[in-house]
């Protein structure tokens, strides 16, 4: 079909400006107008723009790649500059190919060196029900600039997530009273409104890992890319397993920090997991020479913690932190278990965990009250109808009774968490999840497993065991390590990794060398305001 010499000339100076200008910005916005400029020639071009929406690399020897994906700048108040985003739709129902779809939220931040890798990294964060886009744009940490010197970074709300038709409930109630802030996990009936709500925008069957990383190898193509590097956190390794499981061709390399996989059973583990950390915990502190003199018995300590709730709840008074006023709460240990696991986490609050426990065991609960009330917004940033869609799903149907009092037993969080979850996932919509995802995941693709040797959630023997099945994996422990991989050894690793595709001659000497921050004898100031 002859296309009239007004439309080659178009192209050709599209392609002209393209070669001039190597911000990967406006490579994509310029050929997004060329592409406008032949829709509006005529329908018979239909099918040349789908084929010609190119975005060229920097790079002198970079191919064309074709972008089905409308990239606009965008500005975000803690970035130093612009970023790209975007929408894409897909299915709902995903095998129907009909019916309800979902607007996907993409955040891309660009390369910031005149030369492009042609391999993007592709972030995959945790929850389940984080999203990846919504997170990018509150923030830039150390390992986003890092990257970004020569790749692009791809950031997408999953379904269920962020801004993709976010799956979200609020559980909170009346805020102005201290005691829902201790109130117990996952109440019954406000878990069934949330159902009920979200059904109106929802179908939750199809809010499961397998359908997402779907979504995900179809947002990948529609961007033009070909081979990508994963970067996972926490539940995102289980989700990056699983993609590596059905599309290794198009993985260069990975990156799995605090891995976890079907065979943890979320939230089975989180019993073992806690336990390990506190241990370790009540150990280090009586190698501290400062802590030792301060907690002398942490043990004995913690041992008199639990058994105040023998008779049952606790009861203390406490200054509500947002209201100022003094209001009586009371504590069942179910809650303050769940609480306290939730601080072992990070060493920010972990540095912490001696002096509230030999605080309560003298009577004084109101030092853990004011470390575990949260702190700024009330609703976490994790999906809580994606988070039960996908474990309702995928791991809680398959906790037997005799693996809970196996896995719970003789640990200070016991049954409760499991027994709550299971709860709240009575009567919420089941999807279909495939025998094949509670498979090891095999590839021979090069990945890097960081593991914290005290992570309470996703302990390092996840990683052990999905390192079996990985020829090209390698898994490093970073010691004195919680569930947070910003540490700075772990952010070298990761940059240093992708840079070279392989983690054979990667230097892990920094990962021995992570120090536990000193515990703290006295309340910072910033809880008594």
């Amino acid at each position: 079909m002859d296309h009239g010499p007004g439309a080659l000339q178009l192209v050709e100076v599209a392609i002209a400006c393209v070669r001039r200008d190597t911000t990967t910005e406006k490579i994509i916005l310029t050929m997004s107008w060329v592409c406008n400029v032949f829709l509006y020639l005529g329908g018979g071009l239909a099918i040349f723009v789908n084929l010609s929406c190119v975005a060229i690399d920097a790079t002198p020897t970079a191919s064309l790649r074709t972008v089905r994906v409308d990239l606009q700048p965008c500005h975000f108040p803690n970035h130093q500059s612009e970023l790209l985003c975007g929408k894409y739709l897909v299915f709902e129902d995903r095998a129907a190919k009909a019916g309800r779809m979902i607007s996907l939220n993409i955040v891309v931040a660009p390369v910031t060196a005149a030369e492009r890798k042609p391999d993007p990294v592709f972030f995959l964060t945790g929850g389940p029900g984080q999203g990846a886009a919504r997170i990018a744009s509150a923030r830039e940490d150390p390992l986003m600039r890092e990257l970004r010197r020569e790749r692009d970074l791809i950031f997408i709300d999953l379904r269920g997530t962020g801004d993709s038709n976010r799956l979200h409930c609020s559980v909170a109630s009346d805020r102005t009273s201290a005691q829902n802030y201790f109130a117990e996990i996952f109440p019954l009936e406000r878990i069934h409104a949330c159902r009920e709500t979200l059904a109106e925008i929802a179908d939750l069957r199809f809010y499961t890992t397998p359908i997402a990383m779907d979504d995900l190898e179809e947002v990948r193509a529609a961007l033009g890319y070909g081979k990508i590097n994963l970067y996972a956190v926490s539940y995102g390794t289980q989700a990056a397993l699983h993609y590596l499981r059905l599309y290794s061709a198009r993985v260069r390399s990975a990156v799995l920090a605090g891995v976890t996989t079907p065979r943890a059973k979320l939230p089975l583990h989180f019993a073992q997991g806690a336990q390990q950390a506190m241990d370790r915990l009540i150990d280090d502190c009586a190698a501290d020479k400062t802590c030792a003199n301060q907690f002398p018995n942490l043990k004995g300590d913690f041992a008199s913690v639990l058994a105040a709730f023998d008779k049952g709840p606790v009861t203390f008074e406490l200054n509500h932190p947002v209201i100022k006023t003094t209001q009586r709460v009371s504590l069942s240990r179910g809650v303050f278990a769940e609480r306290l696991r939730l601080l072992l986490y990070d060493h920010s609050t972990a540095r912490l965990i001696p002096l509230l426990i030999h605080q309560a065991a003298t009577g004084n609960w109101t030092t853990f009250a004011k470390i575990a009330f949260p702190r700024g917004a009330v609703d976490s940033d994790v999906s809580l109808g994606m988070y039960l869609s996908v474990t309702c799903s995928e791991s809680v149907p398959l906790i037997s009774e005799h693996e809970i009092v196996r896995e719970t037993q003789g640990t200070f969080l016991g049954e409760y968490r499991t027994r709550r979850h299971q709860q709240a996932c009575s009567g919420w919509p089941q999807g279909e999840v495939s025998p094949e995802y509670y498979q090891p995941a095999k590839s021979e693709v090069p990945v890097l497993m960081l593991s914290g040797e005290i992570d309470p959630a996703t302990p390092p023997e996840y990683g052990e065991a999905a390192s079996q099945f990985l020829s090209n994996g390698r898994q490093i422990l970073l010691r004195r390590t919680p569930h947070n991989y910003h540490v700075d050894c772990a952010t070298h690793l990761a940059a240093e990794f992708i840079a070279k595709g392989s983690a054979i001659d990667l230097n892990a000497a920094c990962a021995d060398r992570i120090r536990r921050p000193r515990f703290l004898t006295e309340l910072p100031e910033r809880y008594n305001r």
